[in-house]
């Protein structure tokens, strides 16, 4: 038996263009329901407030970080769906020591995190750095699968 897609592949390249169309929706589907898509990650950005470890412990419990800020892409996506909002992010740092993501990892310092705290979160103006016992919105990462 015959399928429409068969017949359409037997029509010139009709099967590559619904082809293209699955692939841009499958890459836009691949992040979880109110998880947000850029490129290879998925964002999730919460409507509750938490301070910084129990943030941090939410995404765990979802398979994923507090948000990693790769690229100035990532920067301009976070900074638009965080909104007007702080939103903790997966940059910490211990008195006397350098900046750290969440995996460990050392912060190569390609923005700015103004403030004396220990805690960063993202806003409006850009990354700052409080307290971690404050509670306010947080931002997960994870890659897309």
């Amino acid at each position: 038996m015959i399928t429409p897609e068969l017949r359409d592949a037997r029509h010139g390249n009709r099967i590559c263009r619904k082809t293209t169309k699955l692939s841009k929706r499958s890459q836009t589907m691949a992040c979880e329901d109110e998880w947000i898509g850029l490129r290879k990650k998925c964002f999730y950005f919460s409507s509750d407030t938490k301070n910084w470890t129990a943030s941090k412990r939410f995404c765990s419990s979802q398979g994923s970080e507090l948000a990693h800020i790769d690229t100035q892409e990532d920067m301009d996506f976070l900074r638009k769906h965080a909104g007007t909002s702080m939103h903790w992010i997966g940059l910490n740092r211990k008195q006397g020591e350098s900046w750290k993501w969440t995996n460990g990892t050392i912060f190569n310092p390609w923005f700015e995190i103004s403030g004396n705290g220990s805690f960063a979160f993202l806003n409006a103006d850009g990354v700052r750095s409080s307290r971690g016992f404050i509670d306010i919105k947080w931002i997960c990462s994870k890659p897309k699968f």
